[in-house]
């Protein structure tokens, strides 16, 4: 049995954002920033002012009453800025939505919730947001931040608040990795906890990809790699530390011994034992959403729900939603977002020639991309060879990120397209797996080529629904997941290393042109070396 539930949301209007402004005297330093010459020189400066001004008295009054209202309920405030959201420009994680626990005496929380506005205010003036907005011929466009204050969808557990499940939902699945899948389905990417996991791409971690209409086929089927590439850490609220925090599974598992977790995960039996012998005795579980997905409709209901979204849009869409469970086990889902998605078109049916040499193949792939059907000239090759990256010290690891970063500045795509290949996941924040660059220090590559390196610890990330997926639709960089122990994969590492030679980093120039290819029909996708 499923419910659907509708969380009360308090609008907070643009022109808030803008007597902010005027009140503070900024008006001049905010025309300033919207000249060509002021865009990034002046935002630094005016994006430090936004963190420290005050409010009207009336706008004071107005933020108690806001916080009178919720109560000790905790609540999340979104950024809902003029330009977000829009058809073509989605600016998902390019501005700040952040949670308060909302506990403690009224003052601390109307003080919490102040210095919550200031931050997502001043976010408008973040690099990537300003990149971002650059890139869509937006820089002059008048941006002004409005605000959603909505009640987290949740329960409250002992000390912690969280849902029991969350995720974001896509209503057209460009990224299905098995020739029964239908992209049209669409797909989820699904969480224990907080969807701060399913959003964004988190470290060590892998939130669960579920094809609406394949829900239990799953990228990997061995059982190792199954509890590998699972979820092992959850985002929450802790109502003690009035914070947003991140803990291990198996201290949730210590903490909540009665939380329910059957419906969603699978015991462990072999690592329980192993615990134990460690003076233990605490169930082991492995996220796997089995029983979730093959015993209720849940996976039929968000298909339906995304459909019915999909429709009243005209365009495939984006949700983020939470499920929460009630004490007769009725699933209550809670829609909390829904925008355009930002998809790639198809394009016309690009046919991969049948026979081409082994000696001229960089590498191919069945299924594991995204970007439509693909016939794009390559002229450089940017490569990070996995096993010279995994033995530098970790501050290394971030210079290589930045050098990433200035030979992007320097790159033209339109007549120069470039394919950055690397281990791991790149513009993951650890780097122990993969290259930490930001988007920005990327988002002048024509496509983008993550390879695992099982020795190295680095492993691609499916990463369809996140933040970093909708940035690499919007500046349409082609994507590719190479995974080297699928014998359907290939990749020339003795003609890359050989170019490369010592080198962490190298940049090649292409004498002859190489040329990408992919075919969504036959889920082919493959890099041929000029002849």
């Amino acid at each position: 049995m499923v419910s659907f539930y509708y969380i009360k949301n308090i609008y907070i209007g643009s022109d808030v954002f803008y007597t902010y402004i005027v009140q503070n005297g900024w008006w001049k330093l905010w025309l300033e920033q919207k000249t060509e010459r002021g865009y990034f020189n002046k935002a630094a400066e005016l994006r430090e002012k936004l963190l420290h001004g005050r409010f009207p008295e009336e706008i004071k009054e107005r933020f108690r009453q806001l916080i009178e209202y919720f109560g000790q309920s905790p609540i999340i405030v979104r950024s809902s800025s003029l330009l977000e959201d829009s058809f073509g420009s989605a600016f998902a994680g390019k501005y700040d939505s952040l949670f308060i626990v909302n506990q403690g005496s009224p003052e601390e929380r109307y003080k919490k919730f102040e210095m919550v506005v200031r931050e997502i205010f001043a976010s408008t003036m973040n690099e990537n947001a300003l990149i971002y907005r650059q890139q869509r011929g937006l820089s002059q466009m008048d941006e002004q931040m409005a605000l959603l204050a909505q009640r987290v969808s949740g329960d409250c557990h002992d000390r912690y608040f969280f849902p029991y499940l969350a995720g974001v939902g896509v209503s057209h699945n460009t990224f299905v990795w098995h020739k029964e899948m239908d992209p049209k389905a669409g797909m989820l990417r699904l969480v224990l906890g907080l969807g701060t996991r399913a959003v964004n791409r988190v470290e060590g971690d892998y939130p669960a990809i579920i094809a609406l209409d394949a829900p239990l086929c799953r990228p990997y089927a061995d059982m190792e790699k199954i509890k590998k590439f699972s979820q092992h850490e959850v985002d929450l609220l802790d109502i003690q530390e009035n914070d947003l925090i991140t803990i291990a599974l198996e201290k949730l598992i210590e903490d909540e011994p009665n939380l329910e977790l059957g419906l969603i995960g699978k015991r462990d039996l072999e690592a329980e034992v192993k615990m134990q012998s460690l003076g233990k005795n605490i169930p082991v579980w492995v996220i796997t959403f089995e029983k979730l997905l093959a015993a209720t409709s849940f996976p039929s209901i968000m298909q339906n729900m995304l459909k019915i979204l999909e429709a009243a849009y005209q365009y495939p869409v984006d949700i983020e939603f939470t499920v929460n469970i009630s004490k007769d086990n009725q699933l209550k889902i809670n829609l909390v977002q829904c925008r355009p998605l930002q998809a790639q078109g198809v394009g016309g049916r690009v046919r991969i020639p049948e026979k081409i040499a082994p000696d001229n193949i960089l590498f191919k792939s069945q299924g594991n991309f995204m970007g439509g059907n693909l016939s794009q000239p390559i002229n450089k090759l940017i490569y990070v060879d996995p096993e010279a990256y995994s033995g530098l010290l970790m501050g290394e690891k971030y210079e290589v990120a930045r050098e990433i970063g200035r030979l992007n500045k320097m790159l033209r795509r339109e007549s120069e397209p470039t394919l950055l290949i690397g281990p791991g996941r790149w513009g993951t924040r650890d780097p122990s797996l993969g290259v930490p660059v930001s988007f920005a220090e990327i988002n002048n590559i024509a496509a983008l080529v993550e390879v695992d390196d099982p020795e190295g610890g680095f492993m691609p990330e499916l990463s369809f629904g996140s933040h970093f997926f909708l940035d690499l639709v919007e500046t349409q960089i082609f994507y590719v997941a190479l995974f080297i122990e699928n014998p359907k994969v290939t990749l020339d590492k003795k003609w890359l290393k050989a170019l490369a030679g010592d080198a962490i980093v190298k940049i090649i120039d292409l004498k002859k042109p190489f040329h990408l290819l992919s075919d969504i029909t036959a889920r082919k996708v493959i890099c041929v070396k000029s002849t």
